[in-house]
């Protein structure tokens, strides 16, 4: 069967691989790929389109900016040349293509104590890389499909891919929360009651708890907001997509006294869940019978629109597929 996409090394020739060649992408398990692209150390082809592209930024870091996204230079100075322009994209597109693979950031978000070692004896572990294989392998390709339209800025197709991703890592999320407790029947009678009632209630009471009963013990993960920076030429544009999401949103998942008018609105981590899938139902469901549901209008250009959030929900849920990756296979 062909592969939908293909992973490629930067450098192959690099001294990590002749000290652990097991980190070396070849035929590697689809979580470890999954763990490259996420922070930002995977080169891929596009097999049906034939389209080679680096994966670059480390979706865990939100802060984190590449100098060159969709072969756009990120520039204050709107007056440099058009010629100049491209030619600085073809140079830094080489230099990316040329550059060292950051590989020990992997091992520092598992765990202080956990090194590329450890991991290359995971990855040698033949027993282990095969635990849970179709539900990675299926959500890898969810994670590549959005980096791919990430880099043709297909920004609207992009936020699909992160959303199937979200309901993906939601049905890991029980698993977890009984191999993490030593109360069996307990977590039992926990997560019954958390599969009460209707499909989407249930799987957002499943993110909920275990984002406050789990990592917000863990990592203190409770305390974090998640700050979405609204941005465009026009004041109109700012105003109009700050009114939107102010207006489909519930109030109680903002921390509103952090929001900066028409500018910048800050999410409570344990409710960004909520907030990713009720951006989903209010612009793709679009039913007649809900008043605030998202117009086209309201959001000026959907591709822009979502090119605003995909970063900050690539970072919530790059977060959740860690805290996946780590408790099925790690046990830090």
């Amino acid at each position: 069967m062909l592969d939908l996409f293909e992973f490629i090394e930067t450098n192959e020739n690099e001294d990590i691989f002749v000290q652990f060649p097991n980190l070396k992408m070849n035929n590697s398990p689809a979580f470890y790929i999954i763990l490259r692209g996420i922070t930002g150390n995977i080169m891929l082809k596009q097999t049906f389109r034939d389209e080679t592209f680096v994966q670059d930024q480390d979706l865990l870091n939100p802060k984190h900016k590449s100098i060159v996204s969709n072969n756009e230079i990120e520039k204050e100075d709107m007056t440099i040349e058009p010629e100049l322009i491209l030619g600085l994209c073809d140079l830094l597109d080489v230099l990316k293509t040329k550059c060292k693979s950051d590989l020990n950031v992997i091992p520092r978000y598992i765990s202080d104590t956990f090194t590329l070692q450890d991991l290359s004896e995971v990855l040698s572990n033949h027993k282990l890389i095969h635990k849970n294989k179709v539900f990675f392998d299926s959500l890898n390709n969810e994670f590549c499909n959005h980096y791919y339209h990430s880099y043709k800025s297909n920004h609207t197709v992009a936020f699909l891919h992160l959303y199937r991703i979200l309901e993906y890592v939601s049905y890991a999320f029980p698993v977890m929360y009984a191999s993490s407790t030593g109360d069996f029947s307990k977590s039992f009678e926990s997560l019954k009651s958390l599969f009460t009632g209707e499909k989407d209630q249930g799987e957002l009471k499943v993110f909920k708890y275990f984002i406050k009963n789990i990592m917000s013990v863990e990592r203190d993960f409770e305390r974090l907001s998640i700050e979405i920076d609204i941005v465009s030429p026009l004041e109109e544009y700012n105003e109009r997509i700050y009114k939107t999401i102010i207006g489909i949103c519930d109030k109680t998942i903002f921390n509103e006294s952090e929001n900066k008018l028409n500018s910048k609105l800050s999410i409570k981590f344990s409710e960004f869940s909520t907030f990713i899938i009720t951006v989903r139902n209010r612009f793709f469901h679009l039913k007649n019978s809900v008043d605030n549901n998202i117009q086209s209008i309201d959001i000026v250009d959907s591709d822009y629109f979502f090119s605003l959030l995909n970063s900050k929900c690539a970072y919530f849920i790059s977060l959740i597929t860690l805290e996946v990756i780590k408790k099925s296979l790690f046990q830090v």
